[in-house]
């Protein structure tokens, strides 16, 4: 498809065409992707991870790891520009990579991170952003929130097949990778593989959260 191109004026000044701009605090590209955005994220989780590591010279793991998950954990956690390729996951993965060393004071290139993790039983952000996304499914299923599912396009299954549950919804069709992985058919897809006990859990999201955990640390 041809892109249109248009200038636009402002006081009869041609404004210049760009191929990303920063709108409420997110660098949005042309393509509707989230590379550039990414990137900036981040170098600002690193920033503040390495003022952390000049300024926080201490040895107790516990406030270390409470300092990455209140000041560099929440810049790369959002549902928003969750991303699905596995270059850009990588980039986002790899912060809390560093922050892992960081708490633990291991920086031996022999040291091995994915075993530092799993002595701090830190899951991977990649799991808390669908994690993320699915509890604002649960709360749009049970209607816990002033979003509904026809605000997403999302239709719940009306016959079951073998591969579908009582709480399947239909996967939204998409006409563009982008759409593939936003947040509506991306979840729906991922709310659809869920058992039947996870779904089920009583109206409090505490609880719905505590069964996700558990189903994928098992």
């Amino acid at each position: 498809m041809r892109k249109v191109q248009h200038v636009y004026h402002l006081n009869n000044a041609p404004l210049k065409s760009v191929d990303s701009g920063k709108y409420l605090g997110a660098t949005i590209d042309s393509d509707s992707k989230w590379p550039q955005h990414i990137n900036n994220t981040v170098n600002k989780a690193n920033n503040v991870l390495t003022f952390l590591r000049r300024n926080l010279r201490i040895k107790s793991s516990d406030v270390k790891a409470t300092a990455y998950k209140t000041l560099v954990r929440p810049i790369v956690e959002s549902t928003v520009w969750d991303p699905s390729s596995r270059n850009l996951i990588h980039k986002v993965e790899m912060v809390q990579r560093r922050a892992a060393r960081f708490t633990l004071n291991r920086y031996h290139n022999t040291s091995s991170v994915t075993k530092m993790l799993q002595v701090l039983d830190w899951t991977t952000l990649e799991q808390r952003r669908e994690n993320d996304r699915l509890i604002t499914m649960y709360k749009i299923h049970n209607n816990l929130t002033h979003i509904s599912a026809q605000d997403y396009s999302i239709k719940q299954v009306t016959q079951l097949t073998r591969a579908s549950q009582p709480h399947s919804y239909q996967v939204p069709y998409s006409r563009t990778e982008s759409h593939r992985h936003s947040f509506s058919p991306r979840t729906v897809r991922n709310w659809n593989s869920l058992s039947s006990e996870i779904v089920s859990a009583p109206l409090f999201v505490g609880l719905f959260r505590n069964r996700l955990m558990v189903d994928h640390s098992g």
